[in-house]
């Protein structure tokens, strides 16, 4: 999966702590449709979010990610 900005946006909001765990997802999926315009399902789906009912954070695989993205945008 290629993530885009919005993507990166998601996942910077739980990175961020903006989003805490505990969150539901049904309430997390509202948030990011509202406040970044994107569905963070996909994410979830694909393992760089860990939740099924709840947002638990993000897995390894979204931590590197979401560092890589910003460790491009330092450069």
């Amino acid at each position: 999966m290629e993530l885009s900005q919005t993507d990166y946006n998601i996942l910077a909001a739980i990175g961020s702590g903006r989003v805490e765990s505990g969150t539901s997802v049904s309430h997390f999926v509202d948030y990011c449709d509202n406040v970044i315009g994107g569905d963070p399902r996909p994410l979830i789906k694909e393992g760089y979010i860990e939740g099924d009912r709840f947002v638990d954070g993000l897995t390894d695989k979204g931590k590197q990610a979401l560092d890589e993205y910003l460790k491009s945008k330092d450069k």
